[in-house]
């Protein structure tokens, strides 16, 4: 299960082309929630496709890659400065008990 683990991370977080919106995006700052959301939601669907194709064994719909996407790449209010930005929890998303009760 562990090797499952570390092999979904390693090959979800050198997909590139996947996830490189969002992560070309993660200092960018948002108005107001709706804005940061609705970035991400066009982000997810661009990339939602490619990532079922690109890793079967670790997603059986592209259903279970937007609720990957969704968790992995929130959007946070910053009180410094008033904005929301996309954060990175794609670690924390696999390793969590959702994905991991999911198969």
């Amino acid at each position: 299960m562990k090797f499952s683990i570390i092999a979904g991370i390693a090959a979800i977080a050198a997909t590139a082309p996947a996830a490189a919106a969002h992560l070309d995006n993660l200092d960018t700052p948002y108005s107001s929630r709706g804005a940061c959301e609705s970035a991400v939601a066009g982000f997810n669907s661009d990339v939602r496709g490619a990532l079922l194709d690109q890793f079967p064994a670790f997603f059986d719909s592209e259903g279970d890659v937007s609720s990957f996407l969704t968790r992995a790449f929130p959007c946070q209010f910053d009180q410094e400065n008033g904005n929301w930005y996309i954060h990175d929890h794609r670690l924390e998303v696999l390793t969590s008990d959702w994905y991991q009760q999911r198969h």
